[in-house]
């Protein structure tokens, strides 16, 4: 197969399946397309480095370029999206619009494959707001209900805000003449560094542009999934790993500051949800924040390992959510996404239990598990990059294997809450019939979180995906790593310990929980108020806008206006002067010598007696006026 046709097959495939499906109204055309471009996917992991390139302005070449980073990707993309296709076949069953879904899937697959394979930042740049736009419409799809229509727009808008800077940035690299992303040769400085950085925050949801991921869960719950695992929150953290050799150090030191803030920021605050996607909205968060930080010090290959682990662990766990809200929908009309109105789903739910298990013991650092392996690279990492910098640098680290105690406490917490128990409201009697549509793609992602599938060794921090990859930082001694190892399985196994003292069956928090009212701990319940500080920042921009406008239209429009009256007025009193006083008396003069000219001219006559007679006329008062006068 050609280049050309590989990347077209696996770049358009989705999109012309999405549209097919909303055309044709066969949600089984968006199965084939994606299987389609997986395949293809697949063929390109095992091919030589593709490259196409076109002119668009004279001095500007656009180019797709696929090497083995990119191939594994788009291998990845494909493959989760094609899952989620597959399970929203039944989640979506009964849904309304389900075939404008499936066009709006395709749309955001075909978006993140293709920003996958752009190596030109403009071509990328085009890519990224598709991503964005597609995620809106996701987002906002159930647009009838309350809540939604606003929280897609702030989704929306935030990551405008960041996008903004990333485009500040790619004009500034365009003064040096170059934009092609394997073409970059020497280090930029730090402005333009630092705004490429903001703008792959605002897209990973980092501090201070997290507030927008939690308002992404009124969307469809497999959406959450694609979005969470494989598209528009990793496309940060993609960008961040291709340009990582160019940044300057500066901003290095800022982006893994950021990274490690936000890991433990959403580690905190996932602790105190009660929405169940809300808990993995708020461990995405922590998540992207350690792959963050990995880029920043100097990680990158630790950070793209932890990407791929992390895709499959969390889009079991939403799409397990998913199959959750789906049964509770159904046995209830109390709230299916809120923990307080669950408990004891493992004999209800045996399929979702055993796996959502499998994938949470991963995110939650446990060893033989993915999860473990990846973030174990970055927190080895974050241990060498403090040696280099001093002992302030050890705070990173430090925060990090915090964090990875809170995030197994928080995930013991949820699987407790959930799955472990009694039901905490009637009506859980009905086994939920988990069809393959909710099997396959579960079972999958779970076998994904195991550590087979990467290293012979569960205890190593590398795998088969880090020989393609660029060698990070240079790593610590064997015994510095076998100290981070320990404490990072001790903090896990603490984390969860702790959890099930707590929450286990039959303990007065898990008993109390279905009539728990959060007071204490309300601030890291909303987030530490930061979706409020979006809304006080708008408010105030708002009002901001009003008051200019109204200065504007009072005092500079009012101004322009007097000035425009007085204007014209003034004109008329200098038109008046012009025609009686300064053309007036001229014109007089004009008409009185038209007059007298015209009375003289009577006087002439053309015979040659009367021509003499005025001649001796004019003689005579000539003498006259000389000799008497």
């Amino acid at each position: 197969m050609s280049p050309i046709i590989s990347i077209i097959l696996v770049l358009l495939a989705p999109l012309i399946g999405g549209v097919l499906t909303f055309i044709l109204k066969k949600s089984a055309v968006s199965i084939a397309s994606l299987s389609i471009a997986f395949l293809t996917s697949m063929l390109l992991v095992f091919s030589s480095e593709l490259v196409i390139a076109f002119e668009w302005l004279p001095g500007y070449e656009l180019s797709l370029r696929i090497d083995a980073v990119a191939s594994i990707l788009i291998a990845l993309v494909s493959f989760i999206s094609l899952l989620v296709h597959v399970f929203s076949l039944e989640y979506m069953k009964e849904e309304q619009g389900k075939h404008r879904y499936f066009a709006k899937l395709g749309l955001f697959t075909f978006s993140m494959i293709g920003l996958l394979t752009a190596d030109h930042l403009i071509l990328l740049f085009v890519f990224w707001e598709l991503v964005g736009l597609s995620s809106y419409l996701l987002i906002g799809f159930w647009y009838g209900k309350d809540g939604v229509p606003a929280s897609a727009r702030l989704a929306f808008m935030v990551n405008r805000v960041a996008d903004v800077a990333l485009l500040a940035g790619i004009l500034i690299l365009d003064f040096t003449g170059e934009l092609s992303i394997s073409a970059f040769d020497k280090q930029w400085l730090f402005l333009p560094s630092i705004l490429i950085a903001i703008g792959a925050f605002g897209k990973s949801a980092q501090l201070p542009f997290s507030g927008w991921l939690t308002k992404a869960m009124v969307g469809p719950t497999p959406v959450s999934a694609l979005i969470h695992a494989a598209t528009m929150v990793t496309a940060g953290v993609y960008l961040l790993f291709r340009v990582a050799p160019f940044l300057h150090p500066a901003a290095l030191m800022v982006i893994a500051l950021v990274g490690i803030l936000t890991a433990f920021y959403g580690a905190l605050c996932a602790l105190f949800q009660h929405d169940i996607k809300k808990v993995l909205a708020y461990s995405t968060i922590s998540q992207l924040g350690y792959m963050v930080m990995g880029v920043g010090v100097g990680g990158a290959d630790a950070s793209l390992f932890h990407l791929f682990t992390h895709a499959f662990f969390k889009a079991g766990m939403f799409l397990g959510a998913g199959a959750i809200i789906h049964y509770l929908h159904q046995v209830s009309d109390k709230d299916p996404q809120d923990m307080r109105n669950m408990g004891g789903l493992r004999n209800l739910m045996p399929w979702t239990y055993r796996t959502f298990m499998m994938c949470g013991l991963a995110l939650a650092g446990i060893p033989f598990f993915s999860g473990f392996m990846s973030k174990e690279g970055i927190l080895i990492a974050g241990w060498a990059w403090a040696e280099q910098h001093g002992t302030w640098a050890y705070l990173v680290p430090d925060l990090g294997l915090i964090t990875a105690f809170l995030t197994a406490l928080y995930v013991g917490r949820m699987m407790l809450l959930v799955f472990w128990g009694e039901p905490r409201i009637a009506g859980f009697k009905t086994k939920f019939t988990e069809g393959f549509g909710f099997r396959i793609p579960l079972t999958i992602l779970a076998l994904g979180a195991l550590w087979v599938f990467y290293s012979w060794s569960p205890f190593s921090h590398y795998s088969w995906l880090n020989a393609l990859l660029p060698q990070g930082i240079e790593p610590v001694s064997d015994s510095a790593s076998m100290i981070i190892m320990f404490l990072s399985i001790l903090l896990a196994l603490a984390g969860m310990v702790l959890a099930y003292s707590f929450f286990k069956p039959g303990s007065s928090y898990s008993s109390s929980y279905g009539k728990y009212e959060v007071e204490r701990f309300r601030l890291a319940l909303n987030g530490f108020l930061l979706v409020r500080s979006y809304e006080k920042i708008g408010s105030g921009i708002e009002q901001l806008s009003q008051s200019t406008f109204k200065v504007d239209q009072r005092v500079i429009d009012g101004t322009i206006h007097l000035l425009g009256v007085w204007t014209v007025v003034l004109s008329k009193i200098i038109s008046l002067i012009d025609r009686f006083i300064v053309d007036g008396p001229i014109d007089l003069f004009g008409q009185i010598s038209s007059f007298i000219g015209s009375r003289l001219a009577s006087l002439s006559s053309r015979d040659s007696q009367t021509q003499l007679a005025w001649l001796v006329l004019g003689v005579i008062l000539i003498l006259t006026w000389i000799l008497f006068l």
